[in-house]
């Protein structure tokens, strides 16, 4: 993919990938775990390494993991194939996503703002399934571009048909950033 973004978080992957492999997959997917499916299919959306959706294949989901990375997502797929686990991966432009309608059981969703995502989310999870989000919340810090940033209270309000199971927004500990964090289900039509 010949993309600006692409190319820039191919030189980040290039650079520290074979670390990044070694982090342990998002807190909030951890504390929610209880709540996703032993089998499946799921979304790592902007996965990166995938150390996210690694943890799903590991508990038996089929994972789907789409990012504008193939370094990041060549480093994942190779470890998937290592483990023998369900994962497939894309290199995808996720402000263009389309996702078929009531397929996935679960997505997640971290460090990544794309708006336009939020109305393919919730159309491609099945009823009953499960969206864990988390990304940046704008602060006083935060001015150079608003497209990054969630306002707060807008996680929560893009997803108003479903069950809200946590919704949270924090500082990060020792730093200025502050994150919106979602865990909700879709429900019934």
């Amino acid at each position: 993919m010949n993309h600006p973004d692409a190319e820039r978080w191919n030189a980040r992957y290039v650079a520290n990938g074979e670390a990044r492999l070694e982090d342990q997959p998002r807190q909030l997917l951890l504390d929610y775990a209880h709540l996703i499916p032993k089998q499946g299919i799921a979304l790592d959306a902007a996965a990166g390494v995938a150390n996210n959706g690694t943890f799903l294949a590991r508990r038996g989901m089929h994972v789907i993991a789409l990012d504008i990375s193939i370094t990041a997502l060549q480093l994942a797929t190779r470890r998937a194939q290592k483990e023998s686990l369900p994962f497939s991966a894309a290199v995808y432009d996720l402000s263009h996503l389309r996702l078929p309608m009531n397929h996935f059981d679960v997505i997640i969703n971290f460090h990544f703002l794309e708006r336009a995502t939020f109305p393919v989310f919730q159309q491609a999870l099945r009823a009953g399934g499960l969206i864990i989000f988390e990304t940046f919340l704008r602060s006083n810090e935060d001015t150079s571009s608003p497209d990054y940033y969630l306002e707060p209270g807008e996680l929560q309000n893009a997803f108003p048909d479903f069950e809200i199971i946590h919704s949270r927004e924090r500082n990060i500990p020792a730093t200025t950033k502050v994150t919106a964090q979602l865990v909700a289900r879709k429900t019934a039509p």
